[in-house]
């Protein structure tokens, strides 16, 4: 009897600190409900911690964060949203939009830089209670982009870097574009990929594009050395931050072919319609020669040999 006492006891022990570990295990999978965003240390991507209010409340979350925004209060390996030079002005509230206005200096930002630190801000309050559209203004004057466009109220569908730490992956068929034997022309090869969720699309046909074409017949387009420092998507253009030996390491390819390899497998992959290159940050002078990358590129379909060309 007393056997069976122990071993089911023992039996018991195990079914508690199996539900105990089970409970532990779903309690640390449990998404954050609010989070606060700021830069990594590279200024290339979000990166986000949980944020708790004490108050659910719209007046309550919208003041507090608006605190820590410019207070820029972030972890010891990220980087404050706002630069130290930027000012927080004011805010409003227009029904269901928040309007947040900035100093003169929110101008003074690089491109990729505004263009992530609107992001964050956008994706942070997104969150709070009632807000269901963020407006930019700088000193009452609406926000414009690169075009001098007015951007408007934003949403989460008006960005699409992806941020956070999600380790899940996805399968996906890209569409790159390399060059044909005369260097004066492009061939598409597809190629299957599979990775990790958080990478931006316009990463992965980047880094793809760097490793070089698959296909006898197709010939690289960017030096293997190219490394992308950032990709954001807003307002439908694609900003893509390169490193310098994208620039400075060119292959044997007519310019135009290097510069439109990336620009149709980007348009061809991501939600955008146009392409902003920069090297190191910088939109100065030409890629090599005489194309501009300041200039907001399409696709070009002509460049590209079709299927009866090519055989």
């Amino acid at each position: 009897m007393k056997k069976f006492l122990s071993v089911l006891l023992l039996a018991v022990s195990v079914c508690m600190l199996a539900a105990g570990c089970s409970i532990e295990v779903e309690e640390q999978q449990t998404p954050d409900k609010y989070s606060f965003y700021y830069l990594n240390a590279a200024e290339t991507t979000l990166e986000r911690e949980a944020y708790e209010p004490k108050e659910e409340s719209a007046d309550f979350m919208v003041r507090e964060l608006m605190q820590s925004i410019g207070n820029r209060k972030v972890p010891e390996d990220g980087i404050a949203l706002l630069p130290e030079e930027v000012i927080l002005n004011s805010y409003d509230f227009q029904d269901d939009v928040l309007v947040i206005d900035f100093s003169a200096q929110y101008h003074e930002m690089s491109r990729a830089r505004e263009v992530l630190t609107r992001a964050g801000i956008v994706k942070t309050f997104l969150q709070v209670p009632d807000i269901h559209r963020v407006r930019f203004t700088v000193e009452g004057l609406e926000l414009t982009d690169s075009r001098n466009n007015k951007i408007g109220d934003m949403t989460e569908e008006s960005f699409l870097e992806l941020s956070g730490k999600d380790t899940d992956y996805r399968y996906d068929t890209f569409t790159l574009y390399f060059a044909d034997k005369s260097g004066k022309k492009l061939v598409k090869e597809e190629r299957n990929i599979y990775y990790r969720r958080t990478l931006p699309k316009e990463r992965v046909v980047l880094e793809q594009l760097a490793k070089g074409p698959m296909e006898e017949g197709h010939y690289a387009v960017i030096p293997e050395k190219s490394v992308i420092l950032s990709a954001t998507i807003a307002d439908r253009i694609c900003y893509i931050n390169m490193n310098r030996a994208f620039q400075e390491e060119a292959l044997d390819v007519s310019e135009s072919i290097q510069i439109y390899s990336v620009v149709n497998s980007l348009l061809d992959s991501c939600e955008a319609d146009k392409v902003q290159l920069s090297v190191e940050g910088s939109m100065d002078g030409n890629l090599r020669s005489s194309m501009p990358l300041y200039t907001f590129y399409e696709k070009n379909d002509q460049l590209v040999v079709h299927e009866k060309e090519e055989s």
